[in-house]
């Protein structure tokens, strides 16, 4: 899709204008601010669509936005640029993008992990630990729980699955069984 091709472009020109690691989590953060206002309010997505609505008004609400997120320049100059191209409802899809750009600057990758039960803090870290010695890279990871899953974990790296759950070991007998049921 034609938004995915602009998003990149414009993740990758954020992260171009940006040299300091410490600056990049500050404008990474900026952005998913701004992503999570607009999933709050859809009224900001019908103020940003609007044609009848000046570039001047738009511009202005993005300038109180970014004052009251403390945002970055570097992040308010993008914000500006995509106000006057209309491009500011793609702002999800370009912090999506600026995050997996941040991820490779900073050697880091984001896993989440799906469990049928509360994982402890120490489970969280030997976890951690594993994965940064098999990845070679920092890992961040985001828990969820599913009881559905009955025992196990499931992890995702990118567009990977390790599935280690209960639950899916069922299907894959259930699945046995019916091929030799077949037979």
């Amino acid at each position: 899709m034609i938004e995915n091709v602009i998003s990149k472009r414009y993740a990758k020109a954020l992260s171009g204008s940006i040299a300091d690691e410490s600056a990049l989590r500050r404008a990474l953060d900026n952005l998913k601010d701004f992503g999570s206002a607009f999933e709050t309010d859809r009224q900001l997505e019908r103020f940003f669509s609007h044609p009848g609505i000046s570039v001047a008004k738009k511009n202005a609400l993005v300038g109180q936005l970014c004052d009251r997120l403390k945002a970055e320049n570097v992040v308010r100059n993008l914000l500006g640029i995509l106000v006057q191209r209309r491009k500011i409802l793609f702002l999800k899809n370009i912090a999506d993008y600026f995050e997996s750009v941040v991820d490779g600057r900073l050697n880091q990758v984001r896993v989440s992990v799906i469990s049928a039960h509360p994982l402890t803090g120490e489970n969280i870290e030997k976890l951690k630990t594993g994965l940064n010695r098999i990845l070679g890279k920092t890992v961040l990871i985001e828990t969820t729980e599913d009881q559905s899953l009955i025992a196990g974990i499931q992890l995702q790296v990118g567009d990977q699955v390790a599935d280690a759950t209960i639950k899916n070991r069922l299907a894959i007998l259930k699945r046995t069984i019916e091929k030799e049921e077949v037979a």
